[in-house]
């Protein structure tokens, strides 16, 4: 009887925890913006503070302003005469409690006389909200607690207006609200900006897939690259290698081919010595060559290359469709799935002719990098490649020569040495410097 009244306070013990977790679960999942909401010592609150109008601002009829403490809504009027009148302020948007948060909903809509009713901005009219450093603001970026990011507002009467969209009639001072919705950070937050060079793989692909890549394309017309630590000599050290976003162009309907579509990353270096083939043929084209073994194994998993990449970019290079062609004057391509893979003559140099006989070029494009740093068959400076001594090294394509059935394609270690650089497979080690991608 004893053990049944024991057993009995139990149950109901355990009922009452439950019940008091989902209760607080129901809770912490609906906090809002509305007020300061704290729970076990937890507290909302994000608010506008510090406004401050740009020189130059036609004069405000009703000025911006905020009370530093619970303002998530800022309301002003402006009165604009002719073309190139703006009006302009920054504000900061601040996380002054412990939760983070995220933006769910950003607005700076024209209303009418009632400041209720919301009503079509004038064709005339530029209405822009970014962050200060001109950063979009996209949906789900982040406020992390105690942090706080500034945020520019602007009206513009279009300086390149068309007459027909010009008002007819005196306008009266136009009413405007900023408003800003944001909500508990979960798992879809991501960074307001992310670094490239030091940021999460996570948080680079986030990123892309927002389309908030303004400064990813800065990092690509850098060259700025990213570590990539591996042991590659099979020594117990590993050694620092680095990547460089080699393309950020989505794809179309025309390329059949993914391998220079999305979000592509290619190592910086030759990041070792391989031959291309275990035969003397360029016969089955890149999906029968050594080197696709090499980098991917077999099955596409446990290449001996693709097992040294580090585990945190490893899990995120996503399978592409990886088109090519070979020699001997045959017309048929060779598609294959890979993680890893070698670039195209195309994809390098933006055309060769007698790189593929099967066509395979025409179904893929010149990679963003190599497009932008104008790199041709006859001027391919940005594409010499050296190893981690610095020597500057020949390094393999993927594409076979049309005009035999022995040769592939390598980008030279100088530009002296002249485009035909078609090599032969098995007796030419040259070096290897793999692409990915690591989103569509």
């Amino acid at each position: 009887m004893r053990n049944r009244r024991k057993n009995n306070r139990m149950l109901i013990f355990a009922t009452l925890l439950l019940l008091i977790s989902i209760g607080f679960a129901a809770l912490a999942a609906n906090l809002k913006i509305d007020g300061t909401v704290n729970v076990s010592k937890t507290s909302w609150d994000v608010h506008f503070e510090n406004v401050q109008v740009t020189q130059g601002s036609v004069t405000a009829t009703t000025v911006p302003t905020s009370d530093d403490t619970t303002t998530t809504e800022i309301t002003y009027a402006v009165n604009f005469t002719k073309p190139g009148d703006f009006y302009e302020f920054t504000v900061d948007i601040v996380n002054d409690g412990t939760i983070d948060a995220m933006i769910d909903l950003v607005s700076n809509d024209l209303y009418e006389s009632d400041g209720t009713t919301t009503k079509t901005l004038p064709a005339y009219l530029i209405s822009t909200a970014t962050y200060n450093d001109g950063t979009a603001i996209a949906k789900n970026q982040i406020l992390k607690a105690n942090t706080s990011e500034k945020i520019k507002v602007r009206i513009e009467f279009d300086p390149e207006v068309a007459l027909t969209d010009l008002p007819s009639t005196s306008a009266d001072s136009m009413i405007f609200k900023f408003k800003t919705n944001y909500k508990q950070a979960d798992k879809n937050a991501m960074p307001v900006r992310v670094d490239f060079q030091n940021d999460s793989w996570a948080d680079i692909i986030s990123a892309y897939q927002s389309n908030n890549i303004s400064q990813l394309t800065t990092a690509m017309n850098n060259d700025t690259t990213k570590e990539v630590k591996m042991d590659l000599n099979n020594d117990s050290e590993k050694e620092t290698y680095h990547v460089r976003i080699a393309n950020l162009s989505k794809c179309n309907n025309s390329e059949t081919s993914e391998t220079a579509c999305g979000l592509v990353l290619e190592f910086v270096e030759t990041v070792t010595i391989h031959r291309i083939n275990a035969s003397d043929t360029n016969t089955g084209g890149w999906e029968s060559s050594e080197i696709r073994t090499y980098l991917n194994g077999p099955n596409g998993t446990d290449g001996e290359f693709l097992n040294k990449i580090p585990n945190s970019l490893k899990s995120v290079i996503i399978d592409t469709a990886v088109v090519s062609g070979h020699g001997s004057n045959q017309t048929s391509n060779f598609t294959t799935t890979d993680k890893l893979y070698l670039l195209s003559t195309k994809e390098v140099y933006g055309n060769h002719s007698e790189s593929d006989s099967a066509k395979a070029d025409s179904i893929t494009r010149q990679l963003d990098y190599y497009k932008n740093n104008n790199v041709t068959s006859a001027s391919f400076s940005k594409a010499i490649k050296k190893t981690l001594d610095g020597i500057a090294q020949n390094w393999w394509l993927r594409s076979a020569d049309s005009s035999s059935n022995r040769w592939f394609w390598n980008v030279p270690y100088s530009t002296s040495s002249g485009f035909y650089t078609a090599a032969n497979p098995t007796i030419n080690t040259y070096g290897i410097s793999p692409a990915f991608r690591l989103s569509e």
